[in-house]
């Protein structure tokens, strides 16, 4: 005879989540402690773009040579004619020695930034942390593959390998490819990353306790490059640390915790009597059992506007060609990297007045060589920075999370 059961149910239990501090060190192969590949590949693809963006734009040959002729053709025949047999390249040490391995420090902040098994660990003498430094080293190596052989890498951009392009010192023409940058891109940069991981255990959480200014945060953040880079690659603050919390005593913290008050009366009437009618509302409470429970109090402050009094940004920008306004010179290219600071010293309804200076960061300007130069070397370039520390801005519709503005 069947019996029936009503108003019961049955739930599985759920795990509970291993902390991210747990990590390193879980054996369970907890999902939350997986890599996070979507992100990953949204900052690698980001970085490699901006690679590509600065060779194309800096280049002409790289501009001409990708543009020319059968693309996939010349992709094969790039991969192909790849010198795996030749240790140089034939690019300044500078590049080969220096600018590889810092690139693949970037990489492994990348793959260690977005790896829940290493992103909180320092340098440490373990076996968790070598092992998740090689996993990011073996992500370098992949990475840094695509960039030399790969169809949105040196062989499908500029199609190096299919093309003799300058010539060494010995007289003979080369391709300006060598296995030389396959192994100091993966192996250089994992070196570095140890060393930015000594240096930040040791040097910057020391300077971190001297001073939080925003402005020092900055300069620290130059002492571990590769890392500062990964951070701006995920859209976090140069400073930004996985395994602490790093924030700045400034304006541009996080707004303080609303204030709370403890109270011990015996009930909600004496302290509403207390403060009188024309005070504040009292926000505590009493619990029935008469433990005193925390209540935060109202804000009196107006909810702010978008944006801030203190704003702090960067832009960049591209000119392929000067127009007609000033002159015309239609060969010339020039690339601003700026940042600016801005400060709201009046602020209407409908618009706000901003001082606003600004410093260039870094100006690229190229322009073609004269004729009867070499073949392989068209264009020449120059480099540049400056400050411009009188600058006006006027926002309209402050109130408003689109603001046009007008910037002298």
């Amino acid at each position: 005879m069947g019996e029936s059961a009503t108003g019961g149910s049955v739930s599985p239990v759920r795990r509970p989540l291993v902390p991210l501090k747990e990590c390193p060190y879980d054996e369970t192969k907890a999902s939350e402690c997986r890599v996070h590949w979507r992100q990953l590949l949204i900052s690698s693809a980001v970085f490699i773009t901006w690679q590509n963006t600065a060779n194309v734009y800096s280049s002409y040959w790289y501009r001409h040579e990708t543009l020319t002729g059968n693309w996939w053709e010349r992709y094969v025949n790039s991969v192909v004619g790849y010198k795996f047999s030749v240790w140089s390249d034939g690019n300044p040490m500078m590049d080969d020695y220096i600018g590889h391995p810092l690139m693949g420090s970037i990489t492994n902040a990348l793959w260690i930034q977005n790896d829940p098994k290493g992103m909180t660990l320092e340098f440490s003498n373990t076996r968790p942390y070598w092992k998740s430094r090689l996993r990011a080293m073996a992500f370098s190596t992949v990475y840094s593959t695509e960039w030399k052989l790969g169809p949105i890498g040196e062989s499908g951009v500029g199609h190096q390998g299919d093309h003799l392009s300058y010539e060494d010192d010995t007289g003979r023409f080369r391709n300006e490819t060598g296995f030389v940058s396959l192994v100091t891109t993966p192996v250089g940069g994992t070196v570095l990353t140890v060393a930015e991981d000594v240096i930040d255990k040791t040097v910057i959480r020391r300077l971190e306790n001297f001073n939080r200014n925003p402005f020092l945060l900055m300069g620290y953040s130059f002492l571990t490059p590769g890392k500062t880079t990964g951070n701006l690659l995920r859209f976090r603050p140069p400073w930004y640390r996985d395994s602490r919390t790093v924030k700045a005593n400034s304006f541009w913290s996080d707004p303080p915790e609303p204030t709370t008050t403890f109270s011990v009366s015996s009930s909600a009437e004496e302290e509403a009597s207390r403060a009188g009618p024309n005070q504040e509302e009292i926000v505590t409470s009493l619990s029935e059992t008469g433990v005193v429970r925390p209540v935060p109090q109202r804000s009196t402050q107006q909810s702010t506007l978008p944006g801030g009094t203190h704003e702090l940004g960067a832009w960049w920008g591209l000119a392929l060609m000067s127009g007609h306004l000033w002159g015309e010179a239609g060969n010339v290219k020039y690339m601003p990297i700026d940042v600016r600071y801005s400060y709201r010293f009046l602020l209407h309804e409908r618009w706000a007045l901003r001082y606003s200076p600004e410093i260039t960061a870094l100006a690229m300007i190229d322009w073609p060589t004269p004729e009867g130069a070499s073949p392989f070397n068209l264009r020449k370039r120059s480099y540049g920075s400056g400050l411009s520390p009188e600058g006006f801005q006027a926002d309209f519709f402050p109130r408003s999370r689109v603001q046009p503005f007008l910037k002298q």
